[in-house]
């Protein structure tokens, strides 16, 4: 009878005992995760510039020739009254652009001629021409100016 005894003794023991203590717990793992933001910035396009030739006047003047030219580009108009102007638009290429404003006229005695260029709005050239002579005698002239800018 002493198996039994010995037995219940060492079940006795075992179930007496405190259980193990509980393994120690890693820490949580944090994860955070972070949106690749990508930011362009944006360029605007590139708008064409304006070159804007004019000629003005005043007294009894009559444009009879007027020559212009953009990048090798000949216009040509004649007997213009004045005021005159012609818009040519320039490309945004960052090139340079040559230009040019050849003009003849006839003009009284008293006449003169403003020849100016604007380039997005700023003068870049002038010059200009007039008349001569006494009583109604009137005279053909030239006025011729030119340039280069950049696209």
């Amino acid at each position: 009878m002493r198996l039994p005894a010995l037995s219940l003794l060492l079940l006795s023991v075992v179930a007496c005992a405190s259980p193990p203590p509980p393994a120690p717990q890693a820490p949580p793992v944090v994860t955070t995760t972070a949106a690749a933001v990508t930011t362009t910035q944006q360029v605007p396009d590139r708008q064409p510039h304006t070159l804007v030739l004019n000629a003005t006047g005043s007294g009894d003047m009559m444009l009879n020739k007027v020559k212009y030219t953009l990048d090798g580009q000949v216009q040509e108009e004649g007997d213009i009254p004045l005021p005159w102007r012609k818009s040519l638009t320039v490309p945004a290429d960052g090139l340079p652009h040559s230009w040019e404003l050849k003009i003849t006229y006839t003009a009284g005695r008293s006449a003169k001629l403003d020849v100016f260029v604007l380039y997005d709005g700023k003068e870049v050239s002038r010059t200009g021409g007039g008349g001569g002579g006494t009583g109604n005698t009137k005279m053909t002239g030239g006025s011729s100016i030119g340039g280069s800018v950049s696209g």
